[in-house]
């Protein structure tokens, strides 16, 4: 598994040990009723309360630690805590009758765990499901007569209880479909900067390039030689006087300046000149060899 997934298992994990400190919190109260008097159940019946909660919590944590709820749609399994978690405290609400309100109020906190994982029409799945099963408990009171059972005060009792389960499968939905958009829209955000990033770095690509370019320039540019402005220069002997002073060959002068290359020859006028100077175009001229 990846680190992505890893870091999901950890959290479920964190979750699945907060619903098991729930029934450890729902023993001890059930306990508590007991001790107080407000009903009883034999051995035999809390053997079968406390085998189930601990065959449950085992069975999910195996769950979890194998990687199998991987394999759902929702790997957190909360709907399905939720319903065994139910089902567990039908046992509690049929054999402590006295107690059931306070019994009831326990029902609550394992049906606040989908709040952050249940959309609304899971979650009123969910609150139908809890609702028939506590309904069917009520109608097996009232076929076999329980003594003391008033069906008037146990309808109010599941009255005002499946009020406060539908709204807070109403609000539990409400807050899990707000949780879906924001973090559809921290989705959105993270790419808006991701594509915000890649455009400043192109944009620093462009730069550091743009830089690059200039100083090849400059580069080149310091490496070109021009002559330009007023060159003094000797009208007889066609020295150039430089900066400082000193005067200079002409060619001296061009290779210094500039990247010219010369190269030397001699034009017909000073061809003419110098056989002239030498004799011989008299000679040529004579008809001498």
């Amino acid at each position: 598994m990846d680190q992505e997934v890893l870091k999901a298992q950890r959290l479920r994990l964190g979750r699945f040990g907060m619903a098991a400190a729930t029934y450890g919190m729902v023993i001890l109260t059930t306990l508590l009723v007991q001790h107080l008097g407000l009903g009883r159940m034999s051995a035999g019946q809390w053997a079968v309360f406390l085998g189930l909660a601990l065959a449950g919590n085992l069975a999910f944590l195996s769950i979890f630690l194998k990687g199998w709820n991987l394999r759902f749609k929702d790997p957190s399994l909360t709907r399905e805590q939720i319903i065994f978690s139910a089902l567990w405290g039908l046992w509690a609400l049929y054999h402590l009758p006295q107690a059931r309100p306070i019994v009831l109020i326990f029902y609550v906190p394992a049906f606040c765990f989908g709040i952050l994982r249940l959309n609304r029409s899971d979650y009123l799945k969910v609150a139908g499901t809890v609702m028939g099963l506590y309904g069917g408990v009520l109608v097996l009171e009232y076929l076999q007569g329980r003594p003391g059972f008033r069906l008037d005060y146990e309808l109010f009792l599941f009255a005002l209880f499946g009020i406060l389960f539908y709204w807070l499968a109403f609000f539990g939905g409400f807050v899990s479909d707000l949780r879906r958009r924001l973090r559809v829209q921290n989705l959105e955000i993270q790419k808006a900067n991701e594509g915000l990033l890649r455009e400043m770095q192109e944009r620093k690509r462009a730069e550091e390039e743009k830089d690059r370019l200039l100083r090849e320039l400059r580069e080149a540019l310091a490496k070109v030689k021009t002559l330009k402005g007023l060159i003094p220069i000797c009208a007889w002997c066609k020295k150039i006087r430089d900066d400082t002073g000193y005067w200079q060959d002409l060619e001296a002068y061009i290779r210094e300046h500039s990247d010219a290359e010369l190269s030397h020859g001699i034009c017909p006028d000073c061809a003419r000149e110098f056989s002239a100077e030498l004799g011989l175009g008299e000679k040529h001229e004579s008809g001498d060899p």
